[in-house]
């Protein structure tokens, strides 16, 4: 079923001088199959083994089938709620957009053809994820504290990243698709093998 995305797979991996690994091969066709079904994916596992680049794998195959990808990374807990969501002024009432919301305007702009993902790479907090749970069910709607709704369409992914869910809700994991990943999924020598491929020849 997937041997045109598996052969755009193993192009990305050589393009990206990165070792081929089978486990890592089925991870992506999952992660393709789990966004191309829900809203929300969470990919979880520890620092190291192979989260981001994941996502970077995937997005090289899908533009080598010519579906072209649009990102926005973000780290919700580096930043307070209010600079993540958007913030009202009291006084005048003026609306103020937060970098989620400001990204959220926009994906929405994006043609229907680009696909366009929200990663949030950092721990996952009730604090602002619980924010989203309407977006990461069947309403795909962000309601801001404005009381403004944006509606996302069925190219637009929210993406989480994170080493565990041990503070997300059964509300919000229940809504979004998992992807794991462990330190056995990667090898040092595999690593390794990519590093030194990333070299100048006269140096390997």
């Amino acid at each position: 079923v997937y041997a045109d995305l598996e052969a755009a797979i193993n192009d990305s991996l050589a393009a990206l001088k990165l070792d081929l690994l089978p486990s890592q091969v089925k991870k992506v066709v999952q992660l393709n199959e789990n966004l191309n079904q829900r809203m929300g994916c969470v990919v979880v596992g520890p620092s190291g083994c192979g989260k981001s680049t994941l996502l970077k794998i995937l997005r090289a195959s899908l533009d080598k089938m010519g579906q072209s990808v649009v990102i926005h990374t973000m780290n919700p807990k580096a930043m307070p709620r209010e600079q993540l969501l958007g913030r009202m002024d009291l006084d005048t009432r003026e609306w103020f957009d937060g970098v989620l919301t400001a990204s959220a305007r926009q994906v929405v702009k994006e043609p229907p053809e680009v696909r366009s993902w929200i990663i949030c790479d950092g721990d996952i907090d009730p604090e602002w994820v619980e924010s989203l749970n309407s977006v990461l069910d069947d309403n795909r709607l962000l309601t801001m504290p404005s009381g403004e709704r944006i509606r996302f369409g069925p190219n637009v992914n929210f993406i989480f990243e994170t080493n565990d869910l041990r503070f997300a809700s059964p509300a919000t994991v229940s809504r979004m698709g998992m992807i794991f990943l462990s330190d056995e999924d990667m090898q040092t020598s595999c690593l390794l093998k990519a590093w030194v491929n990333k070299q100048p020849e006269e140096m390997r």
